[in-house]
């Protein structure tokens, strides 16, 4: 946690026994409700199912004029959550919002002749209040739960949200249906009255440990310095691009699918408020994978990943479109659809959860509402102006374009899938996009299936040749060595046997995998890896040769000692422990396993240094490179507290 954080006592709970995050949990999906239920409702007094209205251009001024106002106030708000209580800030704005909503007919009624964005202005003061609580709610979470957790919370929090989106969509679409707008605004009101009082039985105010100096600058000053922190922290600047995108992209599919739906499908109210309910349960299959995968991959991984699926789900929903004008049936393009819709929706929320959840751990307390306040600036921006683009227009009908609309936002999310992924390649020090698939496979099947935990710091060196060395108990190994320090490639010695399968055979010569004879006589493979090592490259040795079945007694290898002499490169131990023995190497691979990787500092071989080694000083040098291995093991390691 960062230093001069505020945790309360949950934080160190589990998430469910955690009565803090609970209450935030609910308040926020209750919250979320009150945010949609009157949605259908606006749009009935629109009579937005005549087929003579642009209900895509109705959709976009909805949206817009109700994110206006987090574009223009949330980076204020974000000063506030870093000067006042979280909690309180979030009680404030829930109360405004029920205020509003309980006067929402009669504000409609005031401003609906001031032209076509007329009925839509009284949403913005919803989202005034909507743009002050959610920096507060983002930088309170991190006061309560613990930074392991930030991943899981943050997806439950999303889960939840939606849950209640949908909720409010087919409630809404029932209301719109068969009541006048007034009932669902009253409605609405309650849910924040709820909410209210959820966030008031909270323990912790989520107070930021502003100094009484900092107090005295100006609202102005704090605000430059936000910027400038997220200006000067290169990932953070990254990642708030990203999310730029993707609430750019969001708006533009969320607006034309009303139209799709009732051009397209064939539709009523409750049609629409149904898809809407698929694009949330999307969101809650994105919030469930990324609860159950949070720790298996890096963020950015995940993110890039998240963007190529974005991109196919929209790409499977234009062709929806494309299809009807090829005179396929609606029930058959609805099916169709239905299918890119909740795909978009899953993989956009597995974007701002694990988005929310960097942000969260890396930002220090004392900025993290500011933070979140030009998140939102920078988001909302984005949405304001792919909303503005498509409710401005009066000239002509928007929703004639719904198709080419989303294939402008399937190019736009597979390039900045594209750029990250080539973005991360170059940061990897890798020349080929395979290899950095790959890796990204095996960094996930360690830390998710075979449940991989590095116990302490990775100590591998970031420059410089070095050898990685470890028992070796499975033929998961490499893989888990890996997963234990992925910022570097490391290119194992095993026998050349094992190279036979093509693909095998494929990766091993990408990475410069070293084939060795069992003969233990390949001074070609010992050249090899003596060439890679001078080169500033990493080398895996597993230093008892083969793997060491259950009581069997290992016994090391002198090559990790004399490659080490000759080449001057360093020695890292490791210790793999918590896999389960098979004699099949398919069967070490599709088992689970409870993986534990514990590496250790580098083995101190300078007293062996000085001249050309002789025989006996190598295995002098073998035998302590060994007890260092062994010295990580869990039993060794508890009973002598050997550091790390």
């Amino acid at each position: 946690m960062t230093a001069g954080a505020e945790v309360h006592s949950d934080a160190g709970t589990s998430l469910l026994r955690n009565r803090n995050f609970i209450l935030l949990w609910c308040a926020y999906a209750v919250s979320a409700m009150g945010d949609h239920l009157s949605e259908m409702a606006i749009l009935k007094t629109q009579n937005a199912l005549d087929a003579n209205v642009d209900m895509t251009a109705l959709n976009a001024r909805m949206t817009f004029t109700f994110f206006l106002p987090f574009f223009l106030f949330s980076a204020a708000a974000g000063v506030l959550a870093d000067r006042l209580p979280r909690r309180a800030l979030m009680v404030s704005a829930d109360l405004m919002r029920c205020i509003i909503l309980a006067s929402f007919g009669a504000l409609i009624l005031w401003t609906q002749d001031w032209g076509v964005w007329g009925v839509f202005l009284p949403l913005s003061l919803v989202g005034a209040f909507a743009a002050i609580f959610s920096p507060a709610r983002s930088a309170l979470l991190s006061n309560i739960v613990h930074p392991n957790e930030l991943a899981r919370a943050n997806g439950m929090i999303s889960g939840l949200g939606i849950i209640a989106t949908m909720a409010a969509a087919k409630i809404g679409g029932y209301l719109a249906d068969y009541y006048e707008p007034s009932v669902a605004f009253r409605v609405d009101a309650a849910t924040f009255v709820v909410s209210a009082v959820l966030l008031m039985l909270m323990t912790s105010h989520g107070t930021p440990p502003v100094k009484a100096s900092a107090k005295k600058n100006s609202v102005l000053t704090d605000l430059r310095a936000g910027f400038r922190y997220a200006k000067s922290h290169r990932h953070v600047a990254e990642f708030i691009a990203i999310a730029a995108l993707v609430w750019f992209c969001g708006p533009l599919v969320n607006s034309v699918l009303p139209a799709i739906v009732r051009d397209v499908y064939e539709g009523t109210y409750q049609d629409i408020s149904n898809y809407r309910a698929l694009l949330g349960l999307g969101f809650i299959f994105g919030a469930v994978i990324v609860s159950v995968i949070a720790g298996s991959l890096q963020s950015g991984i995940i993110i890039t990943w998240s963007l190529f699926g974005i991109s196919a789900s929209v790409a499977v929903l234009a062709s929806s479109v494309i299809f009807s004008r090829w005179g396929f049936q609606a029930s058959t393009l609805a099916f169709i659809g239905g299918c890119g819709v909740v795909g978009a929706g899953m993989f956009t929320v597995a974007i701002m959860a694990t988005f929310n959840a960097m942000l969260q751990r890396t930002v220090t307390n004392r900025y993290r509402g500011r933070i979140f306040g030009v998140t939102d600036v920078s988001t909302v921006g984005a949405l304001l102006l792919a909303t503005g683009a498509l409710g401005f227009p009066t000239s002509f009908r928007v929703d004639r374009w719904v198709g080419e609309i989303l294939l402008v936002v399937t190019l736009l999310t597979f390039s900045a899938g594209l750029y990250t992924f080539f973005t991360r390649l170059k940061r990897n020090y890798m020349d080929d996009a395979m290899v950095l698939v790959c890796c990204h496979l095996a960094q996930f099947i360690s830390r998710f299936w075979w449940r991989m935990q590095r116990l302490g710091p990775a100590t591998l060196p970031r420059t410089g040749g070095v050898i990685v060395t470890a028992n070796h108990t499975s033929s998961a190994d490499p893989f888990l060595l890996h997963a234990a320090a992925t910022y570097r490639l490391t290119s194992y010695m095993f026998a050349k046997e094992h190279a036979e399968k093509p693909f095998i055979r494929w990766f091993a010569k990408k990475v410069e995998c070293i084939l060795v004879k069992r003969d233990g006589q390949d001074t070609g493979a010992t050249k090899q890896a003596m060439r890679l090592l001078r080169e500033g490259k990493v080398v895996g040795i597993f230093i008892e040769g083969g793997i060491v079945p259950p009581g069997e007694v290992g016994v090391p290898k002198d090559g990790v000692a004399m490659l080490a002499l000759k080449t001057g490169a360093t020695v890292i131990p490791a210790y793999i422990s918590g896999l389960t023995y098979y004699d099949s190497m398919l069967l070490a691979f599709i088992m689970r396993h409870h993986a534990r990787v514990r590496m250790g500092q580098a083995v101190d071989l300078s007293e062996f240094r000085e001249g050309k080694a002789s025989r006996e000083q190598i295995r002098q040098a073998t035998q302590k490179i060994y007890a260092a291995v062994q010295a990580l093991a869990p039993s060794h390691f508890e009973n002598n507290k050997t550091p790390l």
